[in-house]
């Protein structure tokens, strides 16, 4: 078993203390950690109370004293007006704006659970995680409110971001509602969140109050983050990097959060140039269009830390990263939903660091294992099924036993190794290993390989079922603009970096390349694109 506690306690001072929950799951967190999400609003209220909070992109700015006032305003009007309670589900479909922190940090305070919609969704899709959560209430951008209509029962609040005044001041007597005490507690849920995968498939993560705290303090403990750095959040914050590893830990830290409606790489960049932007924290497609802007922004002396998870970064790509921002450091994180974002972070600057290509090692109060099919742990060095426990994992799935819990320890569904040292290399998701002819390839060993070759930006290898082998590795390719590579010069590449059995049998060439609203690689979706072609080919 590899110690989070053990591993950091090594680097940097842990105030650590064990607790025992009501479920009797017991864990390892932080000392003096606030109740609730709102209890660190108002600490940091309390700190720093003129201090800058929020600012989006419509030029609305709230420091700590105003954003607890906006807060309260609109967790009273709910309670008040909407007869909203602790425990209701209320659907959040809102971009990125102020609007979007105030309900989040609203709910909260009432104990309601903000069940986190994607707004890159379709209708049909919405209406299958809407059936699935039992809303009593939906929060939405002007953009969606006709979907909800035909759900009688369900109450409906719409508003349009603009600039000036928030829209939830034209709801009717907001400033006359009598201010609520606060409803939620340590070990209440606070969000719904859904798993990337198919919306029939889709599992919603239930994440309470001290999995949120722990995440945060985790990441300020790891990363340094004080309430003088400030963050751009160039992500989505129905994805858990948005709402956790960024909205909650500055919110927790008492920095600033810069929060933009839709992601536009040179709108990110001049964010972080104007208002001298310290932290960002993003998925490697990000960083991939980042880079895109370079010659724009050829300097960004404000930003000391950058942080990258959602999926594996390229060598390649942090070596470019630390060509253009030298002084600037940047580390690995491997989580997911269910850890309320972080897993494992590099300790070290990965330019620095022997294991670049590693996720770092686990965070203060996790606890990781590598066990084989029969559950046996497995050594260091040896590969099989990546679990973990402590606080930051879940309560567990809506409406579903789904069987991933042992003793409160969670399947990943990710293949990986520890190094004695305890780094983890993850490897692949179990189900998107290759098996050709008995043969085991890990798509991630083909992608390395792919992105050595200048001008590929992306690539994602994935198996699609083969007649002889029963599964034959394909590659889905990204260039860079304006370059030119054939499928030719590619596999003529391989053949002298790779095993011919890890060679893809096919090559085809994107735009962009598929990704789930998470904004991981969405391998299944590449798998359809690849059989449905071969079907149109055969017909």
């Amino acid at each position: 078993m590899y110690k989070g506690s053990v591993l950091w306690g090594k680097r940097i001072p842990l105030p650590l203390v064990k607790k025992t929950l009501s479920n009797g799951r017991e864990i390892e967190t932080f000392r003096d950690l606030p109740e609730t999400m709102y209890g660190a609003l108002l600490r940091s209220a309390e700190k720093n109370p003129d201090k800058c909070a929020i600012e989006d992109d419509l030029g609305r700015v709230f420091t700590y004293r105003e954003l607890v006032k906006e807060v309260d305003l609109f967790a009273a009007c709910l309670v008040h007006k909407f007869q909203m309670k602790k425990g209701d589900h209320v659907g959040l479909m809102l971009y990125g704006s102020s609007e979007f922190g105030i309900a989040f940090l609203a709910l909260v305070k009432i104990g309601a659970v903000a069940v986190v919609l994607p707004t890159k969704y379709q209708e049909q899709e919405i209406d299958a995680l809407v059936e699935h959560a039992d809303l009593q209430y939906i929060l939405c951008d002007t953009d969606f409110e006709e979907w909800f209509r035909k759900y009688k029962t369900l109450q409906i609040m719409s508003c349009k971001p603009q600039e000036g005044e928030l829209v939830f001041h034209s709801l009717e007597d907001i400033e006359g509602q009598a201010v609520i005490d606060e409803q939620g507690g340590y070990e209440d849920p606070v969000v719904m969140m859904f798993t990337s995968g198919t919306t029939s498939q889709s599992k919603g993560v239930i994440l309470t109050n001290y999995n949120f705290l722990h995440a945060a303090a985790a990441y300020q403990a790891c990363f340094h983050i004080t309430s003088d750095d400030s963050a751009v959040i160039p992500v989505p914050t129905y994805m858990i990097t948005g709402l956790s590893a960024l909205f909650g830990l500055f919110i927790y830290a008492g920095g600033t959060i810069y929060m933009h409606r839709f992601f536009k790489a040179d709108k990110v960049l001049k964010c972080i140039q104007d208002k001298h932007v310290t932290f960002m924290h993003a998925a490697p497609t990000v960083y991939t269009l980042l880079l895109e802007e370079w010659n724009k922004f050829p300097k960004l002396p404000s930003l000391r830390c950058l942080a990258c998870g959602g999926s594996r970064m390229q060598k390649e790509k942090i070596e470019k990263i630390h060509e253009w921002l030298p002084h600037c450091e940047f580390h690995t994180v491997y989580g997911m939903t269910e850890t309320t974002s972080p897993g494992t972070i590099l300790p070290e600057n990965a330019i620095e660091s022997k294991h670049m290509n590693s996720s770092g090692i686990p965070i203060p109060g996790l606890n990781y294992k590598i066990v084989d099919e029969n559950g046996k742990e497995l050594q260091a060095g040896e590969t099989g099924e990546i679990m973990v426990s402590g606080a930051n994992i879940m309560a567990g799935y809506y409406k579903m036993d789904s069987g991933l819990y042992q003793n409160w320890w969670l399947k990943t569904g990710d293949v990986g190794y520890f190094t004695d040292e305890g780094y983890c290399y993850v490897l692949d998701r179990k189900k998107d290993m290759i098996n050709r002819g008995g043969e085991k390839i890990t798509s991630i060993d083909v992608e390395n390989v792919l992105y050595q070759i200048p001008g590929i930006a992306e690539a994602a290898v994935v198996g699609i079922p083969h007649k002889i082998y029963g599964e034959t590795p394909v590659a889905l390719i990204q260039l860079e603009k304006d370059i030119s590579v054939s499928s030719k010069e590619i596999t003529e590449y391989l053949k002298k970096k790779l095993a011919k059995y890890k060679i893809p049998s096919e090559i085809r060439f994107t735009e962009a390349i598929p990704l789930t609203p998470n904004g991981k690689i969405d391998k299944k979706k590449i798998r359809k694109i690849f059989i449905e072609e071969e079907k149109q080919e055969t017909i």
